[in-house]
């Protein structure tokens, strides 16, 4: 019965989000930690943290580990293809017709809604997440430097990410 939970569960994060893994993390925290408690709210943001420096789509390596988390390996796969599955036939129908669509009025109106749409979606998760991260003076200058050193001064995020586990290690 739980794997069936957990396939479910992420079928409903990946059909009813917009936008990239981000805008995903909002409808997967309200599931993940608020209604079936498979997590904390600390081990959610640690383990958004891990995906996001490990390699692979985050939402990919969150479902991943809730499901193994849950379930073991077979929790991992059930929740896995749970997220992917409806998106992948988006996709796949999508770019088998794209040309023939593109071009209408309608499409390019959903186009400009959707955009915002995932804007609005992703800055709720961080704010969500930034209630978890930024604990102290410490980790609010971290994140701070992360912002600085990869926008501002568009430093390579495989860097800032190498800088950032040297600093700990150090620390």
């Amino acid at each position: 019965m739980i794997l069936i939970k957990l396939f479910i569960t992420f079928l409903k994060v990946g059909l009813f989000t917009i936008g990239s893994g981000y805008s995903m993390l909002v409808l997967a925290q309200r599931y993940v930690v608020e209604n079936y408690h498979w997590l904390t709210i600390e081990e959610f943001t640690d383990v958004v943290s891990m995906a996001e420096v490990t390699p692979g789509p985050i939402m990919i390596n969150l479902a991943t580990f809730v499901g193994s988390r849950v379930a073991g390996l077979k929790g991992a796969v059930f929740a896995t293809v749970g997220l992917i599955v409806i998106p992948f036939l988006c996709i796949y129908l999508i770019s088998i017709n794209y040309d023939k669509f593109k071009d209408y009025v309608v499409i390019q109106k959903i186009m400009k809604v959707i955009r915002p749409m995932a804007i609005g979606f992703i800055t709720v998760a961080i704010l969500k997440l930034l209630r978890t991260s930024i604990t102290d003076l410490k980790s609010a200058i971290v994140a701070i430097l992360v912002i600085i050193i990869t926008y501002v001064f568009k430093v390579n995020p495989i860097y800032t990410v190498i800088g950032g586990i040297l600093f700990a290690m150090f620390l």
